[in-house]
């Protein structure tokens, strides 16, 4: 429960309910098919945005001090649990986002509706897995959250959304997931989910124990 609290401060579950519910309104369907991208896409823009700080939430409190003189095993521990939390929000907010987009586009409905769901998640959760722990390591590593962590995953966000990332081999198209090149059926967008799930697993590794704080003052200037 105390890693709850910590992990999801009220104003972190707020902003991201009103991210899908805005998601869910602005932006158009036409069918079931295309729900799960945009899933996929948008709600790994809200992952790196709310995870970046897991190192560095009891900064503020002055709690940070505590946690860095703990055993390393524990301070790891520590981590974990903070990404397990966010990670298991953030994906329920990806369900709760699907069934938005339902009751306010209504969409055209398809056969095997359970499949799409189900997929959806799946590539949803992996990237989820990449782009909450990418900007903590690169938070960790420049000592900023913002203009390191944040802005870093957010840049290599954008350009893997776009379409010069169809220039790269098919395990680095991490956004593969329904596009357009895509049939039904065709399942190649795994091999970029299983590069994300890698890559993610590294990261949450590296990223290890709380290390060395910089400073309080500085890092309260880096948000």
């Amino acid at each position: 429960m105390k890693e709850i609290k910590i992990s999801l401060p009220p104003y972190k579950m707020i902003c991201a309910l009103f991210f899908i519910l805005i998601l869910a309104i602005v932006r158009g369907i036409s069918s079931v098919k295309e729900i799960g991208p945009t899933i996929d896409s948008y709600i790994t823009l809200l992952t790196l945005v709310l995870c970046a700080d897991t190192c560095y939430q009891e900064i503020p409190g002055g709690g940070w001090e505590i946690l860095a003189i703990k055993p390393g095993k524990q301070q790891r521990l520590t981590i974990l649990k903070r990404f397990a939390v966010q990670y298991v929000f953030l994906i329920c907010t990806a369900a709760a986002g699907y069934g938005l987009f339902y009751l306010i586009q209504q969409p055209y409905m398809r056969e095997n509706e359970l499949y799409h769901f189900a997929t959806a998640m799946a590539a949803t959760a992996a990237s989820i897995v990449l782009f909450g722990a990418l900007p903590v390591l690169i938070s960790k590593i420049t000592g900023s959250l913002w203009g390191g962590g944040i802005g870093a995953a957010a840049a290599l966000w954008f350009f893997l959304i776009s379409s010069g990332a169809l220039k790269l081999p098919l395990f680095l198209q991490i956004f593969a997931f329904g596009g357009m090149e895509m049939g039904d059926g065709d399942l190649r967008w795994i091999y970029g989910k299983v590069t994300a799930l890698v890559l993610g697993a590294v990261c949450i590794g590296a990223v290890g124990n709380f290390g060395r704080h910089l400073g309080k003052k500085r890092m309260k200037g880096k948000r």
